[in-house]
């Protein structure tokens, strides 16, 4: 398989809304609700374009897209020293390996300044075993009362 990884830009965020969308009704489909709203998709991902940076990979052969992690600074609520702050990290499920999340984020490291990287996992996908063999420190969990 051949890849193509490479920044978003304005003219992506219907094709990155449409992964978004898969990953919602795949992986979230029993977590979260059903309906979708365009218009605030569209907004949030216009929105992380703005104050961050969204990655892409794209499987060249198929020409579909398949990963994305979208990342931007921040500052801890207690003080105004800076992070970069992921904000999520979606890899199509057919896709799906050790390698390609390394690659994305030491993409995101690269990035980084060299500021402290965070990243809160609400999928519910069980995939710490996968942060903590790329360096991440567990740090908490995140709750959800149904």
């Amino acid at each position: 398989m051949s890849t193509h990884l490479y920044y978003a830009e304005k003219h992506d965020i219907t094709n990155i809304f449409n992964l978004l969308v898969d990953y919602k009704n795949t992986d979230l489909a029993d977590l979260y609700p059903d309906e979708v709203n365009a218009k605030k998709g569209m907004h949030f991902i216009n929105t992380i374009l703005q104050k961050g940076k969204i990655l892409l990979v794209n499987d060249l052969d198929k020409d579909e897209l398949i990963a994305c992690c979208m990342f931007h600074k921040s500052e801890y609520f207690f003080s105004r020293s800076q992070i970069m702050q992921i904000q999520m990290i979606y890899v199509k499920k057919d896709y799906r390996s050790f390698k390609l999340v390394k690659t994305l984020v030491d993409t995101v490291k690269k990035a980084s300044d060299d500021l402290p990287i965070v990243l809160s996992i609400t999928s519910g996908l069980g995939v710490d075993p996968v942060f903590e063999k790329l360096g991440f420190k567990h740090m908490g969990s995140n709750w959800r009362l149904i």
